[in-house]
This record gives structure tokens, sequence and C-alpha cells, in this order.
């Protein structure tokens, strides 16, 4: 039977590692966001595809970025009339090289 202490320092670790999960996403909606927002043809436009890049939480405990615009694989993948604009692919690239980092 695991002692009282090791079942703390278990909890105590997975709250941490949920909030460093936390951080990485937010980090990489502000990025999204950011490329986004450097895409656009009107700079002072406003973005709704940027705008509706978030992240949650599953009930399963999962951290999930997404966002809710049909055209977004459009914009991140192109199509045969209209080149692709990656900002989500960069903007986990740029975080996970931070992250592998840390980790190290």
């Amino acid at each position: 039977m695991p002692s009282l202490q090791l079942t703390n320092r278990a909890a105590d670790y997975e709250k941490e590692l949920a909030r460093m999960i936390a951080q990485i996403a937010d980090q990489i909606v502000s990025s999204a966001r950011k490329r986004v927002y450097a895409n656009l043809k009107r700079r002072k436009g406003n973005s709704p595809l940027a705008n509706s890049i978030d992240s949650v939480v599953t009930p399963e405990g999962e951290t999930r970025v997404f966002t809710d615009k049909s055209y977004a694989r459009f914009v991140e993948f192109g199509t045969i009339n209209q080149p692709a604009r990656p900002f989500l692919t960069p903007a986990v690239e740029e975080v996970k090289v931070t992250f592998s980092g840390f980790i190290r």
C-alpha cells in the first residue's frame, strides 16, 4: 500500500504537470493567433479565425487547442486556388522546441 506521503507527492506532480500543459496550450493559442493576424491582407482588420482559436480541457483530462471555423483547414493547408498560410503547425513547433528545452 502506498504511503500517504507518496500519494500526496504524486498528486502534487499531477497538478504541476496539468499547470504546465495549460501554459503550453496558452502559448500555442497566442502564437497561432499572432500568425493569423500576421497573414491578414488588411493588417488592421478583425479576424474571426484568430478570435476563435482557444484551448479546452476535456472531461477526460485532455487539453485541446481548437478553432470552430470550418475554413481553418483551408488556411492552414491551402487549396488548389489558395496557398497555405500555416498558423497552427508552426505555433505547435515553436512551443515544442521551447518545451523540450525546458524538460532537459
